[in-house]
């Protein structure tokens, strides 16, 4: 899943409140993870890499959501429950589950060569005698030798500079269509994935064929049975559109809209945090049997790639069981939507930045939320102490010692050398730093990872001969350290 390693500063102060030893509190589980998701978000936004945040949080039938920051700088314009964003490649599960549908009702098959539908005058479209079928268009398998058409790719390029912006794009599925005639199958379809827009693209068309109605109409009714009247196709002619949120590319200019002449299988929606919660909720509380057959895996190869219909992001967790998602990422707006049935809950996180640095706090904010959800009904006990640590560390270890063995709370042994590392690089506070990764030692002295820890604080405050000192005991605790070797010759070198 999400796992990365990626500090941030926590600055945001939850009423200021020190736990009480009884748990006496009158906030629920739901209500302390909801606030503890304030936190995270407000310490991502304090990074100064993210203009805003909109969050979304699913946990046994209880909902949370929220904005944070603005949209544009200095504007004071949080989102709300009105903002409209793009969410790119999250409309390519609308065309798998309409595929699903399609499938469930028996109008076409997953192993249907797809030269039924689109003609079986494409003679190029197989590998030797294997032919690209309905499976291959939502699994990303089609083996072509470029993922992408000339023409197309070159269309979808400008209006990623944002050539379209002002004007209607002159390319369209006809085009498309004639462009397949040329392209070449050089793996065999179904062994091969390569991530792509066409495949999303020719299922749309596919299901106009199936059911004699344009995609467009296709969509929209199922988008109604969801009750997601907010969610719609950008127009590739269209200018502007009512509280569409602008989003900031790598560079922090303002990016261009994803605008798409094809079907609209691919990208192209745009939608509300409130249409996405009702998407969410419904593929955890649904009993409909397209939501068993949308995330069945269909394709799993050795580098992980799995794929469902157009879902991705397929695993098996140790503590949370199965689960799925879809990313999207547009020239400047960033989004997911996760899915865990097996624990019963879910989350999505919107930003509207897509610089590097983003992607890194975005992936932190999801990691933050996951674990706490994971968990739940169980408190995170490091994040609820957090501010007292940053006002009072002596209070929060006393805290954390009257807390730590209730059961009400969670806390791995990884916890307070986190927290120590927030303050190295985040906090910038080196000496808080040090006296975390001590109290983490004091609390687990078998693990070698702690010494290792505070030997890096100390050689950030370049007190060598200290760090010198821990990164060894890190290494009677671990032989085989290669980074302490490293880092024990540069600290000595200083020495000398």
């Amino acid at each position: 899943m999400y796992k990365l390693l990626l500090i941030v500063s926590t600055l945001f102060v939850i009423g200021c409140q020190q736990p009480k030893e009884d748990k006496q509190t009158t906030l629920s589980p739901f209500n302390e993870v909801s606030n503890l998701i304030d936190q995270y978000a407000e310490s991502t936004l304090a990074r100064g890499n993210i203009n805003s945040l909109a969050v979304a949080a699913y946990r046994d039938g209880e909902t949370y959501h929220n904005y944070y920051g603005e949209l544009d700088t200095s504007m004071a314009n949080t989102p709300n429950d009105s903002t409209v964003y793009e969410i790119a490649s999250i409309t390519k599960i609308f065309a798998g589950s309409l595929t699903a549908r399609a499938v469930l009702e028996k109008k076409l098959s997953l192993d249907d060569d797809i030269r039924k539908y689109i003609g079986m005058d494409y003679t190029n479209l197989e590998f030797e005698g294997t032919p690209i079928t309905i499976k291959d268009l939502v699994t990303h398998t089609l083996g072509l030798k470029e993922k992408t058409p000339p023409k197309l790719a070159a269309v979808i390029d400008e209006i990623s500079e944002g050539y379209y912006e002002t004007r209607p794009i002159e390319y369209n599925m006809s085009n498309l269509l004639q462009e397949l005639k040329t392209v070449e199958v050089s793996h065999k379809p179904g062994t091969y994935y390569n991530y792509n827009s066409v495949g999303p693209e020719l299922v749309a068309y596919i299901l106009t064929q199936v059911y004699n109605k344009p995609y467009k109409k296709l969509l929209m009714d199922f988008l109604k049975t969801l009750e997601m009247n907010n969610t719609f196709l950008l127009d590739n002619s269209q200018k502007s559109i009512e509280n569409l949120a602008n989003g900031y590319d790598e560079y922090g200019e303002l990016a261009p809209k994803d605008k798409n002449a094809l079907t609209g299988g691919a990208f192209g929606l745009l939608s509300t945090l409130p249409d996405l919660i009702k998407l969410m909720k419904f593929q955890l509380e649904s009993d409909d049997p397209l939501i068993k057959e949308v995330t069945r895996v269909l394709y799993d190869d050795e580098d992980d790639n799995r794929m469902g219909y157009l879902w991705d992001g397929f695993g098996i967790g140790e503590k949370e069981g199965f689960y799925y998602s879809k990313s999207g990422t547009s020239g400047g707006v960033q989004s997911i939507v996760f899915i865990c049935p097996d624990s019963n809950y879910g989350q999505i996180v919107i930003m509207n930045n897509t610089s590097e640095a983003a992607f890194d706090d975005w992936g932190w904010l999801f990691d933050k939320m996951e674990n706490d959800l994971i968990e739940y009904p169980k408190i995170n006990l490091i994040s609820t102490l957090k501010p007292l640590f940053i006002s009072d560390i002596s209070e929060a270890k006393n805290q954390y010692q009257k807390l730590k063995n209730q059961k009400s709370y969670f806390n791995d042994s990884w916890s307070l050398s986190k927290l120590g590392y927030e303050f190295l690089y985040v906090e910038k506070d080196v000496d808080k730093a040090i006296e975390i990764f001590k109290f983490s030692i004091t609390e687990n002295p078998e693990n070698p990872e702690l010494f290792y820890g505070l030997g890096e604080a100390y050689y950030v405050k370049e007190d060598y001969k200290n760090a010198a000192i821990y990164y060894k005991k890190h290494l009677a605790l671990n032989p085989d350290s290669e980074k302490a070797k490293k880092y024990i010759l540069k600290s000595e070198a200083f020495l000398n």
